[in-house]
């Protein structure tokens, strides 16, 4: 695992600051440290280059709940059946390898965005911005080649997932790290004067904890700073940094974490984007979402 708490501006002490702070807070709530065993069987099946509809079968049909996303998906109006379907292994077939993948691991993630009020906002707002983001970080690889769509949603499903378990450890003070940036204060700084690091930042000791591939924990570590990842992960993460941002003003689920974040042109030049094209995809997103939060 990289450096993942390297910081360009060489300031030793702050990174030592916030890793002290990281892991008390670890201690102090050792239970997040821990992903749900089935989130992280999907994880792997799910990342492998290798992974075919056979292997995801056989994990939908040891998951009631997930084979039941999985037909609710093909049933649902966004697929126009004339005739529903009943059988789980036709409509694996029927969906294909890349729909299968995204749905088995939205259902799988999803659970740990537990139902809570943070402010005017609540934990679905958290999801919702991060399928959001998923959607639209795999729209923007395609259209870039910047990096693998897959690879792009799997990063912006994920990018935030400190949130909801920062939710669950401490829901007054993050709360009142909503409220504060409900009145236009930036995010990750609220955090830090809250916590003593922010989501990023517990999001990459998370990933290092769980074994998660570079590629995933650079952009949970670096989703609000781009410029800063490995230059190997600087295309995923500045595709992951856009589409957060353009969700957030689109106002997908809860925009507060990146509707600070300025763009600018060479934000979309970088991944060879027209500026144009990438906000007339970012205004399609809550009709997108609401079709794939639907199933």
């Amino acid at each position: 695992m990289f450096g993942l708490f390297a910081k360009k501006t060489g300031k030793s002490e702050t990174r030592a600051e916030n890793i002290a702070a990281i892991d008390g807070f670890l201690k102090e709530h050792a239970a997040i440290q821990v992903m749900p065993e089935n989130t992280t069987r999907i994880l792997r099946v799910v990342n492998d280059p290798q992974c075919n509809l056979l292997a995801l079968s056989k994990l939908i049909t040891q998951d009631a709940a997930l084979a039941g996303s999985i037909m609710r998906a093909v049933n649902s109006a966004y697929y126009s059946l004339q005739d529903k379907m009943t059988r789980l292994d036709r409509a694996v077939t029927y969906l294909g390898l890349r729909t299968v993948k995204e749905l088995t691991l939205s259902a799988a993630v999803g659970t740990m965005f537990k139902p809570m009020k943070l402010g005017k906002y609540d934990a679905r707002s958290l999801w919702d911005h991060s399928v959001g983001v998923a959607i639209l970080a795999r729209e923007l690889a395609v259209a870039s080649k910047c990096c693998d769509s897959e690879e792009a949603f799997l990063a912006g499903i994920m990018h935030d997932i400190a949130l909801p378990l920062l939710a669950q450890s401490d829901p007054a003070k993050l709360g009142a790290v909503f409220a504060a940036a409900s009145d236009g204060g930036n995010f990750s700084d609220i955090e830090f004067k809250s916590f003593g690091f922010d989501h990023s930042q517990l999001g990459a000791r998370l990933s290092a904890q769980w074994k998660l591939a570079d590629a995933l924990a650079a952009v949970i570590r670096w989703h609000h700073a781009p410029s800063e990842a490995p230059d190997a992960y600087k295309p995923l993460c500045a595709c992951v940094f856009l589409a957060d941002t353009l969700c957030a003003r689109a106002n997908v689920g809860c925009p507060l974490t990146s509707i600070t974040q300025n763009l600018d042109d060479d934000d979309f030049k970088s991944l060879n984007l027209d500026r144009e094209k990438a906000e007339t995809t970012a205004a399609k997103l809550p009709l997108l979402l609401r079709l794939y939060l639907s199933f």
